[in-house]
């Protein structure tokens, strides 16, 4: 069975307290993978939705996600920045091919997510098999964290002579006994009730708080006595009691008072944020009932039961599950079996919605499996995983979802209830410091012979996929920096001060909520030869866009001399077919005066005096691939041996410059760019990975070779037409005997969608 976590969403948005607006102003994120189990050297293929928390809107606030993919050491085995557009991102982590067998875990989040708490964050659980068995590591640390007994009175608060129905979470315990006993004590130690935790360590139990008392969950576990004390009970209240396990109608509510002065309040029932119903009451009586229908919740999922004051203060609140009959299905069309090996499949599919109707324009991303041998559901569980897959955001300690469905009906709808208790009934930011992030943030610490490099400019030189990047920023009282730009994959950086010379850099790593990891000792390093580079005379820009690096791989650079009949035939020239408007062979010598590679280039072109920082209208190439200007700096004049100037549009033109002239500088052997990286001792940052197309072969002819595949088709990009369809094809593998079709998606406006089918 698939396991879906188990995510429920608190609600906290558009609730007035005091004249004032407190709105819940986070991100969820789900994860949708093509398979839940792979092996050691497979491709995990994802796509993740960046859902409004509380409008399941997709998200227009962060760009930036995060995802983590960890072992059971919590060591982090990859990393990856995603590009969010308009809620949507997908990618791939390629799991190495000596990786240990064992059970690893995907976290996923956004900056502004962590706001919250960190159980906020998506996670989800994979099974990995491999040849090499699981080990322990020393690299990384566990955050161990303390048991501790958590109490949640229904409604918020213990009043009292009311009773009151009480949960009891044993959070970070190890597994409970069978028969394990918690009692409830007064603080003379009389016995006032006993709790059962059930398979979420969960306990649940009812109290009648006395005037001045105190009392205690009391219980014994590994040899050691636990003594907890529960929340004082307030003198005067109210208390909020619900009922939908054995109430099966809808939801039958309570609200008991020891005041017997009338009040006026209303019960306001919220969905996502959004008000389903408002019903005013008058407290003439000590208990005021309402039954809250089912066909009044136009949704299955969590909904927020509060009691507020005319000014709209919450005096309590409560959450509550509801799971309506109706619910979307799958419809697949045109549909002709073929299991032969390597054979053609194609058939239309439909997303049908609460009426069973073709959902049009809706966002997709779905994926074929081979399930052989097959996979027996459940329909009870499928239509609860169902609803609950995109509900979510927090997940705390719950088990797979079978678990809870294992019993009869109201046995399970007791159970599921018990968890909606334990929902911290406030939801508030922990802090407000992050926001949300609209380009990837490069953060870091410049120091200068193991000394933060403090309050100064700070030249960044930055190479990634893409192509190089020049940006100037200034470091604070502590020597860090913060630089923001949209990197792809590894970018490799370094960094000078105003003299020219090579400064250290640690970068900040991604952030994980569990691990710890010590930071990296920081060595001073000399550059190159023990001679530093001189800075150019030159106004430089606080930041210059990418510069693509094409033609020329520069690892392969060989120069053998600097004879020019050496260079007149090196490939590093062969952009513009070897044939410069203007040329020459350079040798700088301490008689030239020339201090700088741009005083060297303005020496021997004239016309490009003061031009070069102009924008796009002159470009500066080294060794046949474009650079920023500001790269100058890393570079020596006595470093470049051979200097091309070409200023005809029919030759610049070939290379992409459209309106200005090109100068290509060739260095001498190990004086390139590369080089002089590697011999600084760069640092690494890692920018967004983007999606790759997953091996889709198409068997047009008997083919001999075997195809092992488990993954039959993934598409990350689909979108039903105007009439709620999609097209799905590809080929068998060898050993095809049934499908497994998985399905999420939204209409991008709260609707998420959520099937899985077995063809067969």
């Amino acid at each position: 069975m698939q396991k879906f976590k188990f995510l429920v969403l608190l609600v906290f948005c558009a609730i007035q307290i005091s004249a004032q607006t407190s709105t819940y102003q986070s991100e969820k994120v789900f994860v949708h993978t093509d398979k839940d189990a792979y092996v050691a050297g497979d491709t995990i293929w994802l796509k993740t939705y960046v859902f409004d928390a509380t409008s399941h809107h997709l998200s227009q606030k962060s760009q930036v996600l995060y995802l983590l993919f960890q072992n059971k050491q919590n060591e982090i085995i990859n990393e990856s920045k995603l590009a969010v557009q308009n809620g949507h991102a997908n990618s791939q982590i390629i799991l190495p091919k000596n990786l240990a067998a064992g059970q690893y875990e995907l976290t996923a989040y956004t900056q502004l997510m962590r706001n919250y708490s960190e159980k906020a964050f998506y996670t989800k659980t994979f099974k990995v098999s491999g040849v090499l068995p699981g080990a322990a590591s020393p690299l990384a640390t566990k955050v161990v964290q303390k048991p501790e007994v958590v109490f949640y009175p229904e409604g918020g608060q213990l009043v009292d002579a009311i009773s009151c129905k009480v949960a009891v979470k044993l959070n970070n315990f190890m597994n409970l006994p069978k028969g394990f006993e918690g009692k409830i004590e007064d603080s003379t130690g009389k016995l006032i009730t006993t709790f059962y935790p059930d398979l979420q360590k969960i306990g649940t139990f009812i109290i009648k708080p006395e005037t001045g008392m105190k009392y205690y969950a009391v219980f014994s576990l590994a040899g050691k006595m636990y003594k907890e004390l529960l929340p004082a009970s307030q003198q005067f209240g109210y208390v909020l009691s619900t009922d939908n396990v054995i109430y099966s109608d809808g939801l039958f509510i309570n609200v008991f008072t020891n005041i017997n002065v009338p009040e006026k309040f209303n019960i306001v029932v919220r969905q996502r944020g959004e008000i389903i119903t408002t019903v005013p009451f008058e407290t003439v009586s000590t208990n005021f009932k309402f039954v809250l229908n089912n066909d009044l919740v136009p949704n299955s999922g969590v909904v927020e039961i509060a009691v507020e004051d005319l000014t709209g203060k919450v005096v309590c609140k409560r959450l509550v599950y509801f799971l309506n009959n109706a619910k979307n299905s799958l419809q697949i069309d045109n549909y002709k079996p073929n299991l032969l090996p390597k054979g053609k499949v194609n058939f239309d599919l439909y997303v049908l919605d609460d009426n069973q109707r073709p959902m049009s324009n809706l966002d997709l991303s779905i994926s074929v499996t081979d399930i052989t041998p097959p996979t027996v559901f459940s329909q009870k569980i499928e239509n609860m995983q169902n609803s609950l897959v995109f509900d979510a955001d927090f997940e705390a300690e719950i088990q797979k979802l079978d678990s809870l469905f294992e019993f009869q009906p109201t046995v399970s709808k007791f159970y599921l209830d018990n968890l909606m208790m334990t929902m911290d009934w406030k939801k508030e930011a922990k802090t407000n410091v992050f926001k949300e992030e609209k380009s990837l943030a490069m953060k870091g610490t410049a120091l200068q012979s193991m000394v933060p490099y403090e309050n100064q400019k700070l030249s960044l030189f930055l190479w990634d996929k893409i192509g190089m990047k020049y940006q100037e920023t200034q470091t604070d009282s502590s020597g860090n920096f913060v630089v923001y730009d949209h990197w792809t994959d590894s970018v490799k950086v370094l960094a000078l001060n105003n003299e020219g010379q090579y400064l250290d850099l640690k970068l900040e790593g991604v952030y994980s909520p569990k691990v710890s990891i010590t930071p990296p000792a920081v060595v001073a390093k000399t550059p190159a030869n023990g001679v530093t580079a001189k800075p150019t005379a030159v106004n430089k820009p606080n930041t210059t866009p990418a510069v693509q690096t094409k033609a020329v791989a520069l690892k392969e650079v060989v120069v053998t001399g600097k004879m020019s009949k050496d260079l007149k035939n090196d490939y590093r020239r062969r952009g513009y077919n070897w044939e410069a408007d203007f040329e020459t062979a350079v040798t700088v010598d301490s008689s030239s005066g020339i201090t700088s590679v741009v005083d060297l280039i303005e020496k021997n072109v004239p016309e490009l005096t003061g031009k070069l920082n102009g924008g796009n209208q002159n470009w500066v190439m080294v060794d046949g691939t474009r650079v920023p200007v500001g790269f100058l700096n890393l570079l020596k004049p006595v470093d470049i041996v051979w200097l091309d100037f070409l200023n005809k549009k029919e030759k610049t033109a070939k290379l992409g410059q459209e309106a200005g002239t090109i100068v290509n500088l060739l260095t001498a052997k190990g004086k390139d760019l590369l080089s002089i990286y590697k011999a600084n001792n760069y640092q690494t940052f890692m920018g967004y990975q983007y999606a790759r197309n997953i091996f889709a072969p198409k068997y047009t002819k008997a083919t001999a070779k075997p195809d092992r595949r488990k993954t039959l088709y993934w598409n990350p990009l689909l979108k039903t037409d105007i009439y709620g369809k999609t097209n799905i094809g590809f080929y068998n593998a060898d050993l095809t005997k049934k499908y497994l079709i998985t399905v999420y998606g939204t209409d991008g406006k709260g609707k998420t969608i959520s099937q899985r089918m077995i063809l067969k």
